[in-house]
């Protein structure tokens, strides 16, 4: 039997759980937010779940762990994984491991098992398969609701730009820049972008749009990827997650797919 740890208590945790995952008989679980991370426990209050008092005691328990939580909560992962090799880690606030990358790559050479979900889109092993060759660039062009766009740090340092968006009901290039940048403005928004970065092996090679329009309720993502092995284009129109519209639905069932994948494998 396996043990799962779980960082962070939000929506994409609750979504995992709802699914049937055979072979784990533990669950142990952290979050910053005690009120939450308690709600969380009693929603599932059927399972054998324990709560940890940090990180580094999730991982310590556990045979698989899923982040979930923050940037900042990946910065931290990255502090013990060198202590627990034979462990699986499913990282879904991929601008962490963006954050850390050339940590990230020598652990991926030593033979850890870090593992980044395919996320909101299409065609990420293609990605990876390109990367072994030479990828010239990728262009991703992010189209969201206005609505799961103007709560972002972005706006607060642009309140202009912020109006401008309130008032427009024409789609708006809100943003244009690298993918450092980004992930900076919108961390909440554009994991996507941070995906392509790590899997292309090549972050400077990304360049990214984001589009803002108040007509669309889906999250649409279009990829386009130049590579010495010929050129790949994908469109993404993902319906977002029930309790949070910030999350594509099937970035959270990318995570399950892996991970049952890693418990059929195990």
């Amino acid at each position: 039997m396996t043990s799962l740890g779980i960082i962070g208590s939000g929506n994409v945790a609750s979504e995992i759980l709802k699914f049937n995952l055979c072979g784990i008989n533990k669950i142990y679980v952290y979050d910053i937010d005690k009120e939450k991370l308690h709600s969380f426990c009693e929603e599932f209050c059927d399972k054998n779940i324990e709560i940890c008092s940090s990180i580094k005691e999730v991982i310590f328990h556990s045979d698989i762990i899923v982040e979930t939580a923050s940037i900042s909560a990946v910065d931290e992962i990255f502090k013990y994984i060198k202590k627990f090799k034979q462990k699986h880690f499913i990282i879904l606030s991929v601008g962490g491991v963006l954050k850390n990358f050339s940590l990230y790559k020598k652990l991926i050479s030593e033979g850890y098992k870090i593992h980044i979900p395919s996320g909101a889109i299409a065609g990420c092993d293609a990605l990876s398969a390109a990367a072994l060759g030479d990828i010239k660039f990728v262009e991703l062009r992010t189209i969201k609701p206005t609505s799961s766009l103007i709560a972002s740090y972005y706006f607060k340092k642009y309140p202009k730009l912020y109006k401008k968006v309130l008032k427009s009901n024409k789609k708006m290039v809100v943003f244009e820049g690298n993918v450092f940048d980004a992930i900076k403005y919108f961390p909440q928004n554009i994991n996507v972008a941070a995906t392509l970065a790590v899997l292309s092996g090549k972050p400077k090679n990304v360049r990214v749009s984001i589009i803002a329009d108040k007509k669309i309720k889906k999250n649409i993502h279009e990829v386009k990827i130049v590579s010495s092995s010929g050129k790949i284009f994908t469109r993404t129109e993902n319906i977002p997650s029930p309790n949070n519209p910030k999350t594509s639905y099937l970035a959270v069932l990318s995570v399950v797919y892996l991970l049952k994948s890693l418990l059929n494998y195990r």
